[in-house]
């Protein structure tokens, strides 16, 4: 008899143990992500997404979170988590490096998981588009013929003014010219009477006589 309650109480709580293991066993758990762990991303990629057994506790204090870290860990992951379903997925920014996501996820009964991976971007370069604003090439041959009727242009405007100051010049150099002359034909007359009159006052009054008596 007492062998037999013994082996009965074992039983009891053997199988105690397994009614309070299940539950545990039967949290929620990550079943895939995109992009996939130790995965390598070849094409542009705009959300990290998650997707677990059962849909996360949904709600403000749910706790949910999803961080995608660079090599120098920075955070390029933007916006809040979004729920879709069993998922649940964050917009990201990425260029080509190594990133780790680190998440965590809270079942419906409340039971927080967290976990981490790790996943390698080989993108290919960016490359800007062309704007509207952009100008349109000059050929050598406009630009040439362009600049050259600019220097005509310019050489035939300075040239007129030369050639007028020029004109202006010999005019004004022939007035002085004929005035300096006008003087010296005036200067050269004065002298000239002014010798006759001297002349005509020295004469001897005798010789004015005798012409007068040979008369």
């Amino acid at each position: 008899m007492r062998s037999r309650s013994i082996l009965v109480t074992l039983l009891l709580v053997a199988l105690a143990t397994l009614v309070g293991a299940a539950p545990a066993s039967a949290h929620s758990a990550l079943v895939s992500s995109d992009p996939a762990a130790e995965g390598t991303v070849s094409a542009p990629l705009d959300r990290v997404t998650l997707t677990f057994s059962e849909a996360p506790l949904a709600g403000l204090d749910a706790g949910l979170r999803i961080e995608v870290r660079d090599g120098q860990g920075a955070d390029v992951s933007t916006g809040d988590v979004e729920v879709s379903g069993t998922a649940m997925s964050k917009a990201v920014d990425l260029g080509s490096g190594r990133y780790r996501v680190l998440w965590r996820y809270v079942s419906p009964d409340g039971h927080p998981i967290t976990g981490e991976y790790g996943f390698t971007a080989s993108l290919p370069m960016r490359t800007p588009s062309p704007t509207a604003s952009s100008t349109a090439p000059v050929t050598p041959s406009a630009a040439a013929s362009s600049g050259a009727s600019a220097a005509a242009a310019t050489a035939t405007a300075t040239a007129a003014p030369a050639g007028a100051t020029t004109h202006a010049g010999h005019s004004s150099g022939l007035v002085w010219v004929i005035g300096g002359l006008a003087v010296v034909v005036a200067i050269v007359a004065a002298v000239t009477a002014v010798l006759r009159r001297r002349g005509g006052r020295g004469r001897p009054r005798g010789a004015a006589s005798v012409d007068d008596a040979g008369r």
